[in-house]
């Protein structure tokens, strides 16, 4: 019998190896649970191996807020690729945002850490910067509004969005109709701040 050879992960293969396997610990034990150690035997490691590419569980919090970060934008971008009108702009950022489920957000559990949100925040802002300036751009070019209109609408789009999700992933319900109303009540919101102004 031929005993499974290990093969050597490239240090990029191993460093998200042992992200994903620091989120599967987080998501099962939870943030106060989670140690060095844990994650080394999670990812059949040893303890230094873990050390070596994440001095300290800040660091490693913090390149894991970071790449979840990262997916989430990608995704977003991604499901945008083929939005064509402003309805199906609102749909895909609401759908977006209900498939945050909270108990399975990596994000949500280590933001509100003190010490990882200090260290990504600048990176956080400039991505953040980012894509609002992107959801600008497309409200703009959908709507023919200027940026000042652009901002009134995705700060309202973005607070109804969330709260409407938030209050789903709490209470349950029907999703698809809680996603169409909150699309449109955005749209009727839009609507009359754009009469208004």
């Amino acid at each position: 019998m031929n005993p499974s050879k290990r093969t050597r992960l490239s240090p990029e293969d191993r460093r998200q190896q042992l992200l994903d396997s620091a989120r599967s610990v987080i998501l099962e034990r939870g943030l106060s649970q989670f140690t060095m150690e844990s994650l080394a035997k999670a990812a059949g490691v040893s303890n230094p191996l873990v050390y070596k590419y994440f001095d300290t569980r800040v660091g490693l919090f913090s390149a894991l807020l970071l790449r979840e970060s990262k997916q989430l934008e990608v995704k977003l971008a991604d499901r945008m690729a083929g939005v064509s009108d402003f309805q199906s702009f609102i749909s895909t950022v609401v759908s977006v945002n209900f498939e945050q489920v909270p108990e399975n957000n990596i994000i949500q559990v280590l933001r509100p850490q003190p010490d990882v949100e200090e260290v990504v925040t600048a990176v956080n802002k400039k991505r953040r910067t980012a894509t609002a300036k992107y959801l600008m751009q497309e409200l703009m070019r959908y709507l023919a509004i200027d940026q000042e209109q652009a901002e009134q609408v995705l700060l309202l789009a973005s607070g109804a969005s969330r709260a409407s999700a938030a209050h789903f992933h709490r209470f349950g319900g029907d999703k698809a109709k809680m996603i169409e109303r909150a699309v449109c009540f955005i749209q009727s919101g839009t609507e009359a701040l754009l009469r208004d102004t």
